[in-house]
């Protein structure tokens, strides 16, 4: 346990977990598909006046489908670079799945929050642009780090559904090494 201003030995590494990241795009996949058609299909229904129900059996071979081959094509895209989270003595690494790294130090960093809940949760990691030169990009033969300026503020983003630890595991860790300040 971390106390005041104890310094946290060691680095801490949460990588991707297949199996988290595969029950992530489960939901993501029947909720994109469930959601719509239900919403239109109660549309419909009001506007003409008739059951748009009717085919339900086509709707649930659509979202089977779908739900089965959105989260196996993303698994097997997103293999060849995962995501991965690293807490060192330094800084934040930050490896979204596809793209390449980056490693934000913890005297750069203003606030770090981790935004939404499962599924869809994402951390981000706010800093000054004035110290964007202290920011080290790594490259991993991916697309740029998801990064966003909003008025006087730099933000990396990461998506960390696929990660094996909970939002609570990342959170803890965040104000264990003060960096949690939102």
């Amino acid at each position: 346990m971390v106390v005041g201003d104890t310094p946290v030995p060691g680095d801490v590494v949460y990588r991707w977990s297949p199996w988290r990241y595969l029950a992530a795009m489960v939901v993501i996949g029947f909720v994109a598909t469930a959601v719509p058609w239900l919403t239109l299909s109660l549309l419909y229904s009001a506007i003409a006046g008739g059951s748009a129900l009717r085919s339900a059996p086509g709707l649930a071979v659509y979202i089977t489908i779908y739900t089965i081959f959105f989260p196996t094509f993303s698994l097997l895209y997103t293999r060849s670079r995962p995501a991965a989270l690293s807490f060192g003595s330094d800084g934040i690494e930050l490896a979204a799945e596809r793209r390449d790294a980056v490693v934000v130090p913890y005297g750069a960093v203003t606030s770090a929050r981790v935004r939404w809940m499962w599924p869809v949760a994402v951390l981000d990691v706010v800093l000054d642009p004035a110290d964007e030169w202290r920011v080290f990009r790594v490259d991993r033969d991916g697309r740029r780090p998801i990064r966003k300026r909003r008025g006087d503020q730099l933000r990396f983003s990461m998506p960390i559904a696929g990660l094996g630890a909970s939002t609570a595991d990342i959170r803890s860790q965040l104000r264990a090494r003060h960096v949690s300040r939102c």
